[in-house]
């Protein structure tokens, strides 16, 4: 079963309330901040059952292990979690110029972290050199970027019985939402300080 939805709803005509009757998903952008609790409560109080929130960021990762990196992505998927039983999956950009045996050590600190916070459903977008080790690690990988974000998020499921989440990039007219700029798809440089309200 795959899910599809649009990368966003601000634009969309009557906001999120019609937005939830045409899509049963969403990918939101958590690309420059994670919202605050109480958005994330009042969006998932607005959701039906069986929607699902999927979000894209963070721009602050590294993907070098520190002890500022573990409690950025501590704290980002802590507030992700907070979707219960509406989260989707979530969407890592690792940037060109990461290298593999940094980012392999940054594996390592990622499984401490959900080993502390519970499972979250990721799907990365690599660069090509990064692939091998990804897929050796188990990780899913997000398929054709730079068009609709296709995630398989337990692709060894039987046919039908897995879940996966296709965002299109919402029809000319509406607008997009913060963050989906050219500046989602290839950050210029990788940022050390993270925006994430404390939890």
């Amino acid at each position: 079963m795959v899910l599809e939805g649009l990368r966003g709803y601000r634009g969309y005509p009557g906001g999120f309330k019609a937005y939830r009757k045409a899509f049963p998903t969403v990918e939101l952008s958590w690309w420059h901040r994670v919202p605050d609790t109480r958005t994330i409560a009042r969006l998932r109080a607005l959701a039906p059952e069986g929607f699902r929130f999927s979000v894209y960021g963070h721009k602050h990762l590294t993907f070098r292990p520190s002890g500022e990196e573990r409690r950025t992505l501590r704290r980002f998927l802590r507030r992700f979690r907070l979707f219960g039983s509406k989260r989707g999956a979530v969407r890592l950009l690792v940037p060109e110029g990461v290298e593999p045996e940094a980012f392999r050590a940054w594996l390592d600190l990622l499984e401490g972290v959900l080993a502390e916070v519970g499972p979250v459903p990721l799907a990365f977008q690599a660069p090509k050199p990064l692939h091998p080790l990804l897929r050796e690690r188990g990780h899913v990988l997000v398929n054709e970027p730079g068009g609709p974000f296709l995630y398989l998020v337990d692709p060894e499921a039987p046919p039908g019985e897995g879940v996966g989440f296709l965002y299109r990039r919402p029809p000319e007219g509406l607008a997009p939402s913060p963050g989906t700029s050219s500046s989602q798809g290839a950050p210029s440089a990788l940022h050390s300080r993270a925006e994430v309200d404390p939890d």
